[in-house]
């Protein structure tokens, strides 16, 4: 790659991702329903790839963000045209959300549809939520 053709491909992504920065995406937004038997959170970002986002359980939360992800470009230092990737991540959405006490942490599954990313939080079961304990006597 040229040095001039490295600068213009250097400057379009950085261009690129201000642009999405300060306002070039819609902001991501969250809704969450109740249904019989499960909670969904739907989270809409138009123009955000279900790639960037990301959906963790840690312990007894439940993380949820995006990632706007930059591929740039750079010549090495010795002269050679060999590139060297580089990565830049940047990000967009962030939400920690306590998973409450009647879901069924093992069950969450996140689902990509229509534009939507969809997070189904299983309700445990009768079973689960409610037992007798029993009192033991010491004496």
């Amino acid at each position: 790659m040229k040095a001039i053709e490295n600068v213009f491909s250097g400057t379009g992504g950085q261009i690129d991702l201000l642009n999405t920065l300060y306002g070039g995406s819609s902001m991501t937004t969250m809704d969450v329903q109740r249904e019989e038997d499960r909670l969904v959170i739907t989270l809409s970002a138009p123009g955000v790839k279900a790639t960037a986002f990301n959906v963790l359980v840690e312990g007894n939360k439940l993380v949820i963000y995006t990632l706007l992800v930059s591929n740039s470009h750079f010549q090495e230092d010795d002269g050679s045209e060999d590139a060297i990737p580089q990565r830049l991540a940047v990000p967009m959405f962030l939400r920690v959300l306590d998973i409450p006490d009647f879901v069924n942490a093992d069950q969450i599954e996140a689902l990509y549809e229509e534009g939507n990313v969809m997070v189904h939080l299983p309700f445990k079961n009768e079973e689960q939520l409610h037992r007798r304990i029993n009192i033991k006597d010491l004496f």
